[in-house]
């Protein structure tokens, strides 16, 4: 299988969609709708899994205007800042977002964000020990409630989540992955 072409249908301030055309392993030709990101390039995204002293997981519960609900995820975001690595925008989103601060960070994965819409990629780092700097910096699109749950109780919250919340089933895959690789 190959893309054989790739046409631009609609471009908006931060999403473009592209039509990509390709080969089948049977010589069929097909086309796919992909969504791409205008703002980031190649450069795609960062997630991390914040660990406090106290071995709790720092959540977010995010407001997303796709789903219209609340969704738990791992702090995250765009690597939009030019010439900043992956792991400084790692740092940056983390403190930004819940106000805490990594000393550590340890890369996990590079993974698709969502490989049959889009082609961008997110870095997971790991961050033990993180400590609480300052006050988040939310802008005024993103409504984020942070919050700590016991690495011991991280389950039961996943399974009993607050009304009017979704998961986002990446949090429990890159748990899973951590615990594997025994550093939670």
């Amino acid at each position: 299988m190959r893309v054989t072409k790739e046409e631009v249908v609609f471009e908006g301030k931060y999403l473009r969609m592209v039509e990509k055309s390709f080969e089948t392993r049977l010589g069929k030709n097909h086309v796919w709708e992909t969504v791409e990101r205008t703002t980031i390039g190649n450069r795609g995204a960062v997630v991390v899994v914040a660990l406090t002293k106290e071995r709790e997981v720092i959540l977010e519960r995010n407001w997303r205007v796709p789903a219209g609900s609340f969704v738990i995820q791992l702090p995250a975001g765009l690597s939009d800042v030019e010439r900043e690595t992956q792991e400084e925008a790692a740092r940056r989103e983390l403190l930004e977002e819940t106000g805490y601060r990594a000393n550590k960070l340890i890369p996990i994965i590079v993974a698709p964000e969502d490989p049959v819409l889009t082609p961008t990629q997110l870095s997971h780092f790991f961050a033990p020990g993180v400590e609480f700097a300052e006050e988040p910096k939310s802008d005024t699109t993103e409504q984020i409630e942070v919050l700590k749950v016991p690495i011991a109780e991280l389950r039961h919250f996943l399974l009993n989540l607050p009304e009017n919340t979704m998961l986002d089933l990446r949090v429990p895959g890159i748990i899973w992955i951590l615990e594997s690789m025994r550093l939670i």
